[in-house]
């Protein structure tokens, strides 16, 4: 017996809903998986040791003042000042320290300093850099803005007295610095290690003769007594 039109689609309709059902049931929910997390690299770079981003590109380090700056003999606002400049006034850098100060050497004749003495500064927040700033040279040592300094050419003893029969307490060579604090009037001078870069303390005597002073205050220096 033949079942009527209506019966078979219905039967039909109720087979496709059906199949419908399974397959919705059977689809799994997509769940979330665990956020990702930042890099080691980039937290690194997101916390930098140096609160200076010195720039690590290529071709020399240069500087350019952003405005009109002000220059010093050294890395200190409170050193002697050695010129004023507008902006866009270029160098090479040629130092830096670990507190921003940004040297250069300013290309004058100086044949008495030597070392870090050379340069000039200035200020890493009023410069522009690009260059391989990273790969110049952090000064481990830089002059107290408002000391004489003496920086030898060549060796020179410093003794314990004022008297060259005395012992000999140190020795100063090329590229090391002692501070002066006074002269007698015999032709000596009275130095402090302790405030130069070997690394020594006390201090000790050394003929004026042999020095080689750099500052803007050793031509105001006491005398002393021997």
């Amino acid at each position: 017996m033949k079942k009527p039109l209506y019966f078979v689609l219905a039967v039909v309709m109720l087979a496709l809903a059906a199949c419908d059902f399974n397959i919705n049931f059977s689809l799994p929910t997509a769940t979330a998986g665990p956020a990702a997390t930042a890099t080691t690299a980039a937290a690194a770079s997101a916390t930098p040791s140096s609160p200076y981003a010195w720039p690590d590109e290529s071709g020399a380090c240069t500087m350019t003042t952003d405005d009109a700056s002000v220059l010093y003999n050294r890395p200190s606002s409170e050193a002697q000042e050695f010129s004023e400049v507008g902006a866009g006034f270029s160098a090479v850098v040629g130092g830096r320290t670990a507190d921003g100060w940004v040297g250069f050497d300013p290309g004058i004749a100086q044949a008495a300093n030597i070392g870090v003495f050379r340069l000039r500064w200035v200020h890493f927040d009023e410069v522009s850099l690009k260059g391989a700033c990273v790969d110049v040279s952090q000064a481990t040592w830089v002059p107290e803005p408002d000391l004489c300094y003496t920086m030898p050419m060549e060796s020179v003893n410093v003794y314990a007295t004022s008297d060259t029969a005395a012992s000999v307490v140190a020795t100063l060579a090329a590229q090391d610095f002692a501070a002066v604090s006074g002269f007698t009037n015999t032709g000596w001078a009275q130095v402090d290690l302790g405030a130069g870069n070997t690394g020594l303390s006390g201090g000790g005597w050394m003929e004026q003769a042999a020095l080689n002073l750099n500052g803007g205050t050793c031509d105001e220096l006491p005398e002393v007594s021997p």
